[in-house]
């Protein structure tokens, strides 16, 4: 079912999983997507060091998962995460498409960083505590592969964490074709409370929660257009109802590994 028409493509939802992909979907998107961050890398490797409380406080949550101490990032782009993890003592491994930037992790900061796919990366069964990933989702080709590769190298009990863009916002429903995350070329698929929690099934793991956060008032817009003074006005109270009613812009969920399943086990294939 086709949800929206833009300039430069559609959003589609399958009506089984509920998912909402881009339709058609890039054929070189691993290409632009290598572009785009390569492009933007001295912006990211500028918050290496401005971005360290936030990162902190947000990898202190994962403090009760640690058992193995192994902590995975998917998408770890210049390495500002992955660097504030080591230094909390995780024994911090990444895994990054881009090029460039696997490389700036490893010479500059001399992180443990594989060029390539999490499937490619071939790591052990039942290996982390924690798989982390932030604003990649939304550019994952296959997010079920990845999901899944990710219950079979988390152990028993560990710990799915993804922040990613979700569809089910105030703001996309206020500013319609407008809204900046609308983006079929990069950003290909679009998430919601609820088809985060089918393809945490569909991936054999336990969806344990989902938050969402931040209500924005800029749009992907031409330079003349202006956002509507009301959605200024009423950014604050919405951002605070958001908290309770799932629509804020980003979308975060937690899923884990079921306890006491091996790697090995079998997950049943999905339709």
């Amino acid at each position: 079912m086709e949800l929206i028409r833009l300039k430069d493509g559609a959003y589609r939802q399958c009506s089984a999983c509920e998912l909402i992909f881009a339709s058609p979907m890039p054929w070189n998107l691993e290409q632009r997507n290598d572009a785009s961050f390569t492009e933007r890398l001295d912006r990211y490797a500028a918050k290496i060091q401005t971005k360290r409380r936030r990162n902190r406080r947000k990898l202190r949550r994962f403090s009760r998962y640690r058992r193995t101490g192994n902590l995975l990032e998917i998408g770890c782009n210049a390495g500002a995460t992955l660097d504030v993890a080591r230094s909390m003592g995780w024994n911090a491994r990444g895994v990054e498409l881009c090029a460039s930037a696997g490389a700036y992790a490893r010479s500059e900061l001399g992180l443990d960083v594989f060029t390539g796919t999490v499937e490619a990366a071939g790591f052990p069964d039942d290996c982390f505590d924690v798989v982390f990933t932030n604003a990649v989702m939304e550019h994952l080709r296959d997010p079920l592969s990845v999901l899944r590769e990710c219950r079979r190298i988390l152990r028993p009990g560990g710990i799915f964490y993804a922040d990613t863009v979700n569809w089910d916002s105030y703001t996309r429903r206020l500013l319609g074709a407008r809204w900046k995350y609308l983006s079929p070329g990069a950003h290909v698929h679009l998430f919601t409370p609820r088809n985060v929690v089918n393809l945490c099934e569909r991936a054999g793991l336990e969806h344990v929660r989902t938050w969402t956060s931040g209500v924005r008032s800029t749009a992907s817009a031409p330079a003349d257009f202006r956002c509507p003074r009301y959605l200024r006005l009423v950014k604050g109270p919405l951002s605070f109802l958001a908290r309770w009613t799932n629509k804020g812009d980003h979308i975060e969920f937690l899923a884990r590994k079921p306890l006491g399943e091996p790697a090995s086990q079998p997950v049943a294939a999905q339709p």
